[in-house]
C-alpha cells in the first residue's frame, strides 16, 4: 500500500464551506439593523415609561400648592432623549434642551375620573409620544404620523 498519498480537503469542499460562512454573515448583516432599531424602540418605551413620577413633580410644582390647582386640558410637556428636561413646550427653543418626547396632560372632564370637589386624588390622562418631531409634524398624537406612543393615568393628590 502507498502511505505517501495526501489527505486533506479538495477545492470544492473549501468552496461549499466558504459559501457557508458567508450565507451565515451575509443573513446576520441583514438582521443587524432590525434588531439594533428594535433595541432603541424597547429603550424609548422604557423611558417613556418611566415619566410618570417627573410628570407628576412638574404638575405640582405647576400647582404652586393649590390642589387641584389649574390643570388645563391639553397642556403639552415636553422631555429630552433619556427623560430628563421636563418642561413645557412653551420653553421648547432651548437649542441645548433637544426634545424627544412630546406628553400631553389633561384632566378628565366627565364619567367617574373626572375631578369632584372634596375628592382626595385628581387623576390626569397622559398621553407620551415620541420622536417628538414626527409628532409635531403630524399635529399631535391622536394624528396618524411615524411614532409611537403610550398612555397611562396619574393620580395628583394634595
Amino acid at each position: 500500500m502507498n502511505s505517501n498519498k495526501l489527505k486533506g480537503f479538495s477545492l470544492i469542499e473549501i468552496v461549499i464551506a466558504i459559501g457557508v460562512v458567508a450565507g451565515g454573515v451575509a443573513v446576520i448583516l441583514a438582521i443587524l439593523p432590525n434588531l439594533i432599531r428594535q433595541n432603541e424602540e424597547s429603550i424609548d418605551l422604557q423611558t417613556a415609561l418611566r415619566l410618570p413620577d417627573s410628570i407628576e413633580s412638574q404638575l405640582y410644582a405647576e400647582m404652586n400648592g393649590a390642589f387641584p390647582g389649574n390643570i388645563p386640558q391639553g397642556q403639552i410637556l415636553v422631555a429630552g432623549k433619556e427623560g430628563s428636561n421636563l418642561r413645557p413646550e412653551s420653553l421648547l427653543n432651548t437649542p441645548a434642551l433637544p426634545a424627544y418626547f412630546y406628553i400631553e396632560v389633561s384632566s378628565f372632564e366627565t364619567g367617574e375620573l373626572a375631578y369632584q370637589p372634596g375628592r382626595p386624588v385628581l387623576p390626569v390622562k397622559v398621553t407620551v409620544a415620541w420622536p417628538y418631531t414626527a409628532v409635531a409634524a403630524a399635529g399631535g398624537p391622536d394624528s396618524a404620523g411615524n411614532f409611537q406612543t403610550t398612555n397611562f393615568i396619574v393620580t395628583l393628590s394634595p
